[in-house]
């Protein structure tokens, strides 16, 4: 029986979805691997002390098995975006996901030279993908960190806040780089379009996606004196409250 071939106008569309989807993949779960990495050597350095550094080791051995879940998630996630499957929400504190996100990066940030501040609002929760809000939060830290690279004639500066702003819960990433021009602050969350060599222009593009199949916003603005913040809003949280037993 012959097969049936897509049809030569529909060709073009599909590899291109493909490569696009490709290009995410790699995009996403570049950093998860490279944690696991760095934290893998880190494990067999503390293992060969003498005596053996167990409780570092199993430290680092933690943020391995964190980095792998979250590069597994982030291959699910994206599966499920491109089959627009809804996302698979669960209820989680935001502040704790940005401290994850913090540990995940901390040796990048360190190798880079890059000073980090952080300043959290009280426990609010969201009823949301963890996965994927991690994936945004690390896609612009990461951005931040390549912006950061060319900067030489000052120290080096990475911030994530939370708080409540106008009836929402904001969270906000800054850095203090050279900044966006005006005329592509909204270009940059366009699919395929980058401001940087060898960008896969997906980065942005799948944050938003991701912000918006929560209800809520995603936006960059200025930073003063230099760089950039963006800021992602959601309308939908709870306070946190312990449970008592």
């Amino acid at each position: 029986m012959a097969s049936i071939q897509p049809s030569p106008d529909l060709r073009p569309a599909r590899i291109n979805a493909l490569g696009q989807f490709a290009a995410s993949i790699a995009h996403e779960v570049k950093q998860p691997l490279a944690a696991v990495t760095l934290h893998a050597q880190a494990c067999l350095h503390w293992l060969a002390q003498d005596p053996p550094a167990i409780e570092q080791a199993r430290a680092a051995l933690r943020v391995v098995l964190e980095a792998s879940s979250i590069a597994s998630g982030m291959v699910r996630s994206l599966h499920g975006m491109a089959c627009q499957a809804a996302p698979q929400r669960q209820t989680f504190v935001v502040n704790d996901v940005v401290r994850d996100v913090l540990q995940l990066l901390r040796g990048e940030l360190r190798q880079q030279g890059i000073a980090v501040s952080e300043q959290y609002a009280p426990d609010y929760q969201l009823h949301a993908d963890r996965v994927q809000l991690m994936q945004v939060l690390m896609n612009l830290a990461l951005n931040a960190v390549d912006t950061l690279k060319d900067v030489h004639d000052r120290p080096r500066a990475l911030s994530f806040s939370t708080a409540l702003m106008d009836g929402a819960l904001r969270v906000s990433v800054a850095d203090n780089g050279a900044g966006i021009a005006p005329a592509l602050a909204d270009r940059v969350f366009e699919p395929l379009f980058s401001t940087k060599p060898g960008g896969t222009g997906m980065g942005l593009a799948i944050c938003r996606a991701i912000v918006q199949s929560h209800g809520g916003r995603i936006w960059s603005a200025a930073a003063a004196p230099h760089g950039t913040v963006f800021h992602l809003s959601f309308k939908e949280y709870t306070l946190w409250t312990p449970s008592r037993s």
